[in-house]
């Protein structure tokens, strides 16, 4: 079994089947129909469907509207990222992370994971 990495098992096992039945391969699954948490004129904040839920106690996701990786970013969206990030985010969550490009799971759609770390982990 590949290492669990920051989900918990239970997760993982769903992770891996959901890649497995080749839904990531239908589509960008951040674009979807994803009910917003908080939107903006150019980005959202979405549940994470496959949380980092050994370390998160809440796992959310920012991502432009647009589906652009990073270099693509036009200033306008740079300036309300840096906005949202000094106002909202750095309000409600206490991590902001970007992974790298070896495991993320969607990297032609730009996203940060907003995270409240759980109490013990």
């Amino acid at each position: 079994m590949k290492k669990l990495g920051l989900r918990t098992k239970k997760t993982y096992e769903k992770y891996t089947k959901f890649r497995n039945e080749g839904f990531l391969a239908n589509g960008c699954n951040l674009c979807k129909k994803n009910k917003p948490i908080k939107e903006y004129k150019h980005w959202r904040i979405i549940n994470n469907k496959f949380p980092w839920d050994r370390i998160a106690k809440i796992n959310h996701i920012l991502i432009p509207k647009r589906h652009i990786v990073y270099g693509q970013l036009n200033e306008i969206e740079k300036k309300e990222f840096d906005l949202l990030k000094s106002t909202y985010v750095d309000k409600k969550y206490e991590i902001m992370v970007e992974a790298t490009d070896g495991i993320k799971s969607i990297p032609s759609h730009y996203h940060v994971h907003l995270i409240v770390v759980k109490d013990k982990i």
